[in-house]
């Protein structure tokens, strides 16, 4: 890449960095196997360097508050978002303008719309509609009473919120932008839910190794590490439904929720993210006496020691409600 000034536009978008150091090969930003610290990684000769960012600075000459330093402190705030990082990369989005960086299915989108219809259609009767399955929630959303109930709530949302110009498509937009947001978290929610399939496999595993004492101890300790982690994520899940659950609160205060919504999914992102290194083995393993299984198992030990060992104390991360 070049080294040259880069167009303004760009530099505020990408890491378009003008240090030479950044053109070694093998450049690249990531958060240390063995500490979690952001670094740099870069090859000299045959060997593959690890240098902390904070220390990039002072190692090559690079001035905190020039461009360059101010992408270094990008770099290392972007690691929260995604894996790597890497010269002429985008900035992630977070970092920007509070968008997700990564995408959501339809589906996703989908589920988030028709939770938002049955609030709607909820507040209005006064009674309780509780729909949990994705395809239930389509029924319910394309049902044609449903749909007049719908537009019947947002005249006497309007009202309630004393909107001026076309307060019902005011209100529609405003629904639209919340499944938009939400359906990251329940992008998140199907991913935490496979995590369940790690929970099951060390159960079925315990069976299939009971004769072999060691390995049944280890799968043990898998199972005790495994329990608080996964038990602190559905309690931050059932906080967000629970602060998101009155649609009219939610409208009223829209900036704020959306603004809590995001800094949630930011939250139950960064904590999912670690699991990416032993549950898509845990999806796709056949769960039966084999090295395959013992690897994955290794792997799995050595993740959830070094991340989730007992004395971490764990407590529920609560974000106040808009106010």
């Amino acid at each position: 890449m070049s080294t040259g000034i880069q167009p303004a536009a760009n530099r505020s978008t990408h890491f378009l960095f003008d240090h030479k150091v950044f053109t070694v090969d093998g450049c690249r930003f990531i958060l240390s196997k063995t500490n979690d610290e952001p670094v740099m990684c870069m090859k000299l000769g045959k060997l593959d360097v690890e240098i902390p960012i904070e220390k990039l600075s002072t190692e090559f000459g690079i001035q905190p508050k020039s461009f360059d330093g101010q992408l270094l402190t990008m770099a290392a705030k972007g690691l929260r978002y995604v894996r790597e990082i890497r010269p002429g990369d985008t900035i992630p989005n977070e970092l920007i303008d509070g968008t997700a960086s990564w995408r959501v299915d339809e589906r996703h989108y989908n589920v988030a719309k028709g939770r938002l219809t049955v609030q709607l259609v909820t507040w209005l009767t006064g009674g309780e509609t509780v729909v949990s399955s994705p395809e239930q929630l389509e029924q319910v959303v394309e049902d044609p009473n449903t749909k007049a109930r719908v537009h019947e709530a947002f005249r006497m949302i309007a009202n309630r919120l004393s909107l001026a110009g076309d307060p019902e498509e005011e209100i529609g937009l405003h629904i639209d932008m919340l499944a938009k947001e939400l359906s990251y978290i329940e992008a998140l929610r199907e991913r935490a839910l496979a995590l369940h399939k790690v929970r099951q496999g060390l159960e079925t595993a315990h069976r299939i190794y009971k004769a072999e004492r060691m390995v049944k101890e280890e799968i043990v300790r898998m199972q005790t590490l495994s329990l608080p982690p996964i038990a602190d994520l559905e309690s931050r899940f059932a906080q967000v439904d629970a602060q998101t659950g009155e649609i009219l609160a939610m409208l009223r205060k829209f900036d704020q929720n959306i603004s809590y919504i995001r800094e949630m999914r930011d939250d139950l992102h960064q904590s999912l993210l670690p699991w990416d290194e032993v549950l898509d083995g845990w999806l796709t393993v056949t769960v039966e006496k084999s090295p395959e299984l013992e690897a994955l198992m290794k792997r799995t030990y050595h993740f959830l020691a070094k991340r989730y060992s007992q004395a971490t104390q764990w407590r529920l991360a609560t974000r106040p409600a808009p106010k």
